[in-house]
């Protein structure tokens, strides 16, 4: 179709349409459409107006061609046009008219062979498409909500201090054996059959000992190793191995370990918080206790809100087209198998992984589409709007997070820059409508440490997924 099935402008029809709308369930829908012939014919004069105005026909002026002779020669391409436009326009007014939300383009049938159809027979087609997820909403005001809450102690402080300190460790080179969390710079090749193949060779390759990134069969000869050792191992890789040039083979592995080197943490001084960034020793600890009160009040808003979006959803009726769940499903998979590459586990946790993401991908993809039309319908219901404030808060926050809080400016432009404003209002939406459930939840804060509260997130989350 020459034009857009969804316009801005509401075109008017000199008889309108006909519509007999077959709701198919899972917001699928099918309507058979008849659009009087009296619509073409007005159309076919209008366009062989505008036709006449600029066509050049020997032997005619411009403009003063016959509408006939003009008819004969552009017909296919008039009525071509015609029922394009008069196709877009009857479903911009069934979506109007039936206040519909449809997914894409529809599918249209009956109009194959319509450059054939006599002039007095009105164009009779059908369209069929999908619309965006529904949801009849539960009970969203006044829910009765746990939300666990932990007090920054001082134990929280030395442990997060501690964890600063191991993120700038270095590794210095000892003439020992290696040890669990030792970083090995090793050679290793590895042959099937005698013969190399990909990926399995790599030269001063850094590894850590006990990371268990790679086979269990290389942690083995790697622990308690010297520079200028050469080990060997083999290696059985499952049938189902993800390289086919190894899968269910054996391979031969020779490792030369070029160095040893150990992990040095710094000691907390005046001089190594002035190079994190720091005034003092007292301002590091200041910022990490401020940092630790924030990630602890962030983490119960988030048990919270998900303990507030479970019941809603618990008490709501959705409605959701197959298309969609198969959609977010893939999208999912996506996701989580690009975060799994980059994680890089060992192979058999890397196959665990991915069998999960696999079978609870379509779980995943219903719970995520009823939290967004969960909360979309209760935004639109209290009358959620996104201003340039909220962005701009939106954008201290984010800045403040990286560490950017003096390039507020910058992270504003990059979340206003093409779709990823639409991303960021949508997000802001949805907060803002969670506010909404929360400000008028009857909230009761309880007390507990920090490994509850760790726990009650882990395993909240688990039973989400």
């Amino acid at each position: 179709m020459s034009n857009d099935l969804l316009n801005d402008q509401q075109y008017t029809f000199k008889e309108d349409p006909t519509f007999n709308v077959d709701y198919k369930g899972d917001c699928a829908y099918e309507v058979a459409v008849v659009i009087p012939v009296i619509n073409e014919a007005e159309q076919t004069q209008e366009m062989l107006k505008d036709i006449r105005d600029e066509a050049e026909l020997p032997g005619f002026r411009r403009g003063k061609a016959p509408k006939q002779l003009l008819k004969k020669k552009f017909s296919k391409a008039i009525k071509k046009e015609v029922s394009g436009k008069l196709v877009s326009e009857a479903f911009q007014k069934l979506v109007t008219d039936e206040n519909l939300n449809p997914i894409g383009y529809p599918d249209i049938k009956g109009l194959e062979n319509d450059i054939d159809r006599p002039e007095d027979q009105a164009m009779e087609f059908t369209f069929s498409f999908e619309v965006s997820p529904r949801v009849e909403l539960g009970k969203y005001r006044g829910l009765d909500i746990e939300r666990p809450v932990v007090t920054v102690d001082e134990e929280d402080i030395l442990n997060a201090v501690d964890e600063m300190l191991k993120q700038h460790a270095s590794y210095q080179e000892v003439d020992d054996q290696s040890e669990e969390n030792d970083q090995v710079i090793m050679d290793f090749k590895g042959t099937v059959d005698g013969e190399e193949f990909s990926g399995g060779s790599a030269e001063n390759y850094p590894y850590i000992v006990g990371s268990k990134r790679f086979f269990p069969e290389f942690e083995e000869v790697l622990t308690g190793a010297k520079a200028g050792d050469e080990r060997t191992c083999q290696v059985e890789f499952p049938e189902d191995y993800q390289s086919d040039d190894v899968a269910g083979k054996t391979a031969d592995f020779t490792i030369t370990i070029n160095e040893v080197k150990r992990q040095t943490i710094p000691e907390l001084t005046d001089e190594f918080a002035e190079e994190a960034g720091f005034e003092s020793t007292d301002k590091l600890r200041e910022s990490v206790t401020e940092k630790l009160r924030e990630s602890s009040e962030s983490q119960s808003n988030r048990i919270a809100e998900s303990r507030a979006l479970e019941q809603i959803i618990e008490s709501s009726t959705f409605e959701m087209s197959a298309s969609m769940i198969e959609s977010v499903a893939a999208n999912y998979k996506q996701q989580e198998f690009q975060r799994l590459s980059q994680a890089q586990p060992d192979p058999e946790t890397m196959k665990a992984a991915m069998e999960d993401i696999e079978n609870n991908a379509e779980e995943e993809a219903i719970k995520s589409i009823k939290a967004m039309v969960t909360l979309n319908e209760i935004g639109e219901t209290e009358g959620v709007e996104v201003t340039d404030k909220d962005f701009e808060k939106e954008a201290a926050t984010m800045a403040k997070s990286m560490g950017m809080d003096d390039q507020v400016e910058m992270v504003a432009q990059y979340m206003a820059q093409g779709d990823q404003r639409s991303t960021y209002a949508d997000r802001i939406y949805r907060a803002k409508a969670m506010a909404v459930v929360l400000e008028h939840a009857n909230v009761t804060d309880t007390e507990l440490s920090r490994d509850e509260l760790d726990e009650i997130e882990k395993s909240e989350s688990e039973s989400a997924e």
